[in-house]
């Protein structure tokens, strides 16, 4: 269950939520409406920057440092040489010809190399489709990530992939690695209970009963735990 516009969801009971949602907390949603929600939401996923075209790759490969002080060096030569008693002679500007050749060269590779290689990331990413199950029509039914949608009830196992920001409503023993949200090295315990912060308490920097969109760890193997 996503906390995008909803304030506080760990301080709500999973009744409230599930409510909320218009879903269930033992049949999960319906196919028909988990695909109405996601025509109306969009795919679960991070909005995708627009990939840079071959000669956008070119054209930046130009603005190196290094790049530019070689090809100040040729325009130089060859200003040089144009202004010089050798200016009528083409063999004297062979050096700043020579350097601009290379520069468009190495920057005509460089450039093809790393298209390549984001054609190469690309593909691998499609075939690592992370995928995580979820309840709906009352059966665990095994969808893509990206398939996810507002309202789900995720069933998370060991190494899954936390899909979305959501809030536990089944937790034993749970641990999960917030490092990469919070810089914690140690894998923080997790419950599916609200708990009320205490008088003078530190206010913690992730709730306890809530999950983030990062790997999810834990110590048990069955039964998966319904988000």
């Amino acid at each position: 269950m996503s906390k995008a516009g909803l304030p506080d969801p760990d301080l709500k009971t999973p009744e409230e939520l599930a409510t909320l949602f218009q879903t269930s907390l033992t049949q999960g949603l319906s196919s028909k409406k988990a695909q109405d929600i996601l025509l109306q939401d969009g795919p679960n996923e991070l909005d995708k920057q627009a990939k840079p075209t071959l000669a956008m790759l070119f054209v930046m490969q130009l603005t190196g440092f290094v790049i530019i002080l070689l090809l100040a060096a040729a325009i130089a030569s060859v200003a040089v040489n144009a202004t010089g008693p050798n200016k009528d002679d083409p063999l004297s500007y062979t050096t700043g010809v020579a350097i601009c050749v290379i520069v468009i060269i190495n920057a005509g590779i460089a450039a093809w190399t790393e298209h390549k290689a984001g054609d190469a990331l690309e593909a691998l990413s499609k075939m690592t489709q992370a995928s995580i199950y979820v309840l709906r029509d009352g059966k665990e039914q095994k969808v893509d990530v990206p398939e996810v949608v507002r309202g789900d009830v995720i069933v998370l196992g060991t190494g899954d992939v936390v899909p979305a920001d959501m809030r536990l409503i089944e937790a034993h023993d749970v641990k999960v690695s917030e490092m990469a949200l919070t810089g914690e090295p140690e894998d923080v315990s997790k419950t599916f209970k609200i708990k009320a912060k205490k008088p003078g308490e530190a206010e913690k920097l992730t709730p306890e009963n809530m999950v983030f969109f990062w790997l999810f760890r834990d110590k048990w193997q069955r039964p998966r735990h319904r988000v």
